[in-house]
């Protein structure tokens, strides 16, 4: 009985032993990328990065990101989205462009491109189109600041973006960094 006892022993010891003496590298956990969460009820979604544009001083002036649907929802009428911009200085409310598309002027949003569009061109986004919207708000954005952009659409939830402006501003293409 004492020799099964200690052969019991034995064994276990070796387990142990052999369980920590591989030559495979112990993983760690995996960093999941920053993904924006779609909320209950939200018809748009962010697609890509969020950039920025500089002026001479590093500062960001204007911010270009793409929305799409959410699978399954509805054509959304981009003439009937409100866009809000918040800072940790200010909040404001962006108006569009004339006839919504175009380069933004401060104050205002505007439509620079339509990827995948179906039919003739228009301002509803529908099925796997991709709108570019480029927004210049009053206040410049500068390093490190945290930023909320919000696209409410007619119905459902709305789309809302934070970021981070980086920590050195270039002239162009500046990605701002997820939460």
């Amino acid at each position: 009985m004492k020799w099964q006892s200690l052969l019991l022993i034995g064994m276990l010891i070796g387990a142990v032993l052999a369980a920590g003496c591989t030559d495979e590298e112990a993983t760690g956990p995996v960093a999941q990328p920053a993904v924006d969460v779609v909320q209950p009820g939200q018809v748009l979604t962010l697609i890509g990065d969020v950039t920025g544009n500089s002026l001479a001083g590093g500062a960001i002036d204007t911010l270009t990101f793409n929305v799409g649907l959410v699978p399954g929802a509805a054509p959304v009428d981009m003439e009937k989205i409100t866009i809000y911009y918040a800072d940790t200085i200010q909040t404001e409310t962006l108006v569009p462009v004339s006839g919504f598309r175009g380069n933004p002027p401060q104050g205002a949003w505007g439509i620079l491109n339509v990827t995948d569009e179906v039919g003739q061109p228009n301002d509803r986004l529908e099925d796997r189109e991709q709108f570019t919207i480029q927004i210049n708000p009053r206040a410049y954005l500068p390093a490190k600041r945290l930023v909320a952009i919000v696209v409410r659409s007619p119905t459902g939830t709305p789309l809302t973006i934070r970021r981070f402006a980086p920590p050195t501003i270039l002239k162009e293409n500046n990605i701002l960094l997820p939460l």
